[in-house]
């Protein structure tokens, strides 16, 4: 029985988790919902997901969800290899760290800045801009010198970034109306970053940076 995955299109968590799929050669049954519809809020999958939130794994009876954790289940159980999520617990620690940057620090920053611009057509605030500015500034410090964000392979966090901060340039071409430029802070250093992120990371053209019912 293949691995099925509730998935909304455009959604970067959703695009996470089958970009870490393909990658570790699992095939998934996408079951497609419409969150405009609020088909996630269908009786059916409430059941199996209590917060009904795309993108829900259902591997065979094991129910999960939330990008980060899905993405590490698959690597654990079906590439324990792939240097996606490292075995060694000190490089692990480090990949671990940069996955909670990303949906703690990041994301947040991200979503607060260009939600005002795309469910209610203002522009964000100075102290919007100023708190994505110093996420980007951040994630500038945390790259470095190093060819991608954990060392000299790509890792979950690679992906993760480059999709949820498409929006910011950082790897994705968001098109639709409504479409906000990045931060007037950002550094020259966040942009020349960007090649060592985005040849491990994945472009989709459709992602939205505020897709709501998704994690």
């Amino acid at each position: 029985m293949a691995v099925e995955l509730y998935n909304a299109t455009g959604s970067p968590p959703c695009t996470f988790v089958r970009v870490v799929a393909k990658k570790v050669g699992v095939e998934l049954t996408l079951h497609d919902l419409n969150l405009m519809a609020k088909e996630q809020l269908n009786p059916e999958f409430v059941k199996l997901n209590p917060q009904h939130t795309v993108p829900t794994l259902n591997d065979n009876g094991f129910v999960l969800w939330e990008s980060r954790a899905i993405g590490m289940y698959l690597v654990e159980k079906y590439a324990p290899e792939c240097s996606l999520y490292p075995k060694d617990v000190q490089k692990r620690a480090t990949v671990n760290r940069m996955l909670f940057f990303e949906s703690g620090t990041m994301l947040p920053a991200q979503m607060a800045y260009f939600r005002p611009k795309w469910f209610k057509g203002q522009e964000p605030t100075a102290d919007l801009k100023e708190a994505y500015d110093k996420a980007l500034a951040t994630t500038v410090t945390l790259l470095g010198d190093k060819k991608f964000l954990c060392g000299d392979h790509v890792t979950l966090p690679d992906i993760g970034l480059a999709l949820h901060s498409g929006s910011s340039d950082w790897g994705l071409r968001v098109r639709g109306p409504g479409q906000v430029p990045p931060a007037q802070g950002v550094l020259p250093a966040f942009q020349e970053g960007l090649p060592r992120i985005r040849r491990g990371g994945f472009r989709s053209p459709t992602a939205h940076p505020g897709h709501g019912g998704a994690g």
